[in-house]
């Protein structure tokens, strides 16, 4: 998160972005990697009612999660002025969204199913969260982010859609060997191998290719002049960079015990030669 906000005045939004990103990469994996299709059914329907007491509709595991889910948005309503707390409605929006997407996705995990690419990338854009953490990062930043920024990040505008491919397409190429022994649900990369009748190393060069024109999308959005100040673009291009950081060579995301460790270790534990 300090990639997405390196500025010291944007403290409060990043660590509003930091936790709601902890708390998704849980509701990822629960989707993913731990509940049966009727359970994830159960937790979409109790965000989709976001009360405290739809937590009695949950298996024990999953209700410690959705307390804290609720908890921690009230938490950030709080630290929000009065004039700023309509945001927390386009937030909450986002988030019952990305469950519904999540739902969808683990139906395929269930069935089987294994989609062409573009239907794939109609759900798995989504699911790579960054439509809803690109709104979350707005929350906590200053009046730059106004009532119209809101509408513009939540109608999924070219710059998002191109940092959600780069996103997922960087991630399923780098992680899709090990997600197939889990069982997981098709990613791009197996889905353009069935499509096309490819085996895996040519998938990734060619999926690799929607990654560039992606990076070009962006590039464009930020050369022309947009709905939105450059402040509130930075936040999406920095999360595009930040992604391809953590996927260049290795998930150092899911493996952060490699590259990603000791880049935090340089960044704020040994100190810069003055």
């Amino acid at each position: 998160m300090l990639a997405v906000f390196s500025e010291p005045h944007y403290s409060r939004a990043r660590v509003m972005t930091l936790k709601l990103g902890a708390l998704t990469s849980i509701m990822d994996d629960i989707y993913d990697n731990y509940s049966t299709l009727e359970e994830s059914r159960l937790l979409t329907d109790a965000i989709q009612r976001w009360e405290a007491q739809a937590v009695d509709q949950l298996p024990d595991y999953m209700k410690d999660y959705y307390l804290k889910l609720i908890n921690n948005l009230e938490e950030m309503n709080d630290e929000l002025a009065p004039e700023e707390k309509y945001r927390m409605l386009y937030l909450k929006e986002e988030i019952k969204i990305l469950a519904r997407f999540y739902f969808e996705e683990s139906k395929w995990g269930v069935e089987g199913y294994v989609p062409t690419v573009e239907e794939h990338l109609r759900i798995s854009m989504m699911t790579i969260a960054y439509p809803m953490l690109a709104c979350a990062s707005f929350v906590g930043m200053g009046d730059v982010a106004t009532k119209e920024a809101f509408e513009w990040v939540t109608s999924y505008p070219t710059i998002l859609k191109a940092s959600s491919i780069i996103f997922r397409v960087v991630d399923d190429i780098n992680s899709h060997e090990l997600e197939q022994e889990r069982g997981h649900t098709a990613s791009t990369v197996e889905c353009y191998m069935k499509q096309y009748g490819t085996d895996a190393n040519e998938a990734c060069k060619k999926l690799q290719v929607l990654v560039q024109d992606a990076w070009k999308d962006v590039n464009k959005e930020c050369i022309n002049p947009t709905a939105v100040p450059m402040p509130l673009l930075e936040r999406v291009v920095n999360f595009s960079r930040s992604t391809e950081d953590l996927y260049k060579d290795i998930d150092s995301y899911t493996h952060s015990n490699t590259t990603m460790k000791d880049r935090i270790t340089l960044l704020l534990v040994q100190p810069v030669p003055v």
